[in-house]
């Protein structure tokens, strides 16, 4: 899947809809790492550290990015560092 069909499926998180949940935030970032890294979904460990499956910083930024575009909100691109696996993120992200 890519990652303009996940933001669309995903939908947009705009002001008439409630926030993404701990569980939409965890299932849209591990399903972004797998097309990013062309492996299976299920491969993805949510509590592995990004740097693990071999983020270089061009893949931070865009990740981010899309993350941003996504939840309709400007991120700090320093959250991926200070939260850095996808169980992290997702719990910060959610609150």
């Amino acid at each position: 899947m890519t990652v303009e069909k996940m933001t669309e499926t995903a939908g947009s998180t705009g002001s008439s809809q409630p926030s993404p949940t701990v569980d939409n935030i965890q299932n849209w970032l591990t399903a972004y790492l797998a097309n990013l890294l062309e492996i299976d979904p299920s491969a993805i460990d949510i509590t592995t550290p990004f740097e693990r499956y071999g983020l270089d910083s061009a893949a931070v930024v865009g990740l981010a990015g899309d993350l941003e575009e996504w939840l309709g909100t400007e991120l700090d691109i320093t959250l991926l560092y200070d939260h850095p696996n996808i169980a992290e993120l997702s719990q910060h992200l959610a609150k």
